[in-house]
């Protein structure tokens, strides 16, 4: 990755921590749902994830709101757990998370200080899937102006979702950096890594939760941002 004339990253759970403040939501569920209070967390996360997956490409076309997403996944943890809560109940624990979440929000520890050593030394773009709206308030809320982006790659604005070409396909033309010369970092292997490689870049796996690699061979693997000299290193880019 030595040429790296650019670096792409995906914005939640890679630029945003989105694990951190979700840890503190379901926290909040089980305040509220208190037969939830012997769940292990990690476990809880890993059913939370499933509701997410079940209702992911309904959110992303807008056919169900953020509110009303956040209820299905509740009632959903429901039903996993056979608890039977009335509806206000649902309401208010869909309610808690949100609040608990939002409060919570940070970036990935390190991501600022990657920032600042990249930026005018190579162009930093982001490519994310979900509703427009929704993402670009992500990034403005911790300082990030599309505006300080080379290039801004959502998938309900390009029409296509990652892993598709046409996504970093997007992102590539406005940045006018050839594939070969750009790195995507991302926590998902499917969407950032393979859709990475599928269109002809190289890729990062930000792997901060230790899960098994698929395919050592294809992607170099960092388990965070820190120390920010050899994340540099690895994307080709002198410390200053």
């Amino acid at each position: 990755m030595s040429r790296t004339r650019a670096v792409l990253f995906d914005l939640d759970d890679t630029l945003i921590d989105f694990q951190y403040a979700r840890r503190h939501g379901l926290r909040a569920v089980q305040a509220l749902l208190p037969a939830l209070v012997p769940v292990p967390l990690e476990e809880l996360e890993l059913v939370h994830d499933e509701q997410l997956h079940a209702h992911y490409l309904l959110t992303l076309s807008g056919g169900l709101s953020d509110d009303a997403a956040r209820l299905e996944r509740v009632r959903g943890i429901c039903r996993r757990y056979r608890l039977q809560p009335d509806e206000w109940t649902v309401a208010q624990a869909a309610a808690a998370y949100a609040r608990a979440q939002r409060s919570n929000a940070r970036l990935v520890p390190g991501v600022r200080e990657l920032l600042d050593a990249l930026r005018g030394r190579v162009k930093i773009g982001v490519v994310t899937n979900g509703p427009s709206t929704r993402q670009r308030r992500k990034l403005e809320r911790f300082g990030i102006r599309p505006g300080d982006l080379d290039a801004l790659a959502i998938s309900e604005e390009v029409g296509a979702t990652k892993p598709a070409k046409a996504v970093f396909a997007f992102a590539l033309a406005r940045l006018g950096v050839a594939p070969a010369r750009a790195t995507m970092i991302g926590d998902s292997w499917e969407n950032d890594v393979l859709g990475a490689l599928g269109s002809g870049m190289a890729a990062v796996w930000l792997n901060r939760y230790r899960r098994d690699c698929p395919d050592a061979e294809r992607a170099v693997e960092i388990r965070g941002f820190e120390p920010l000299g050899e994340v540099l290193r690895i994307l080709g880019v002198r410390p200053l």
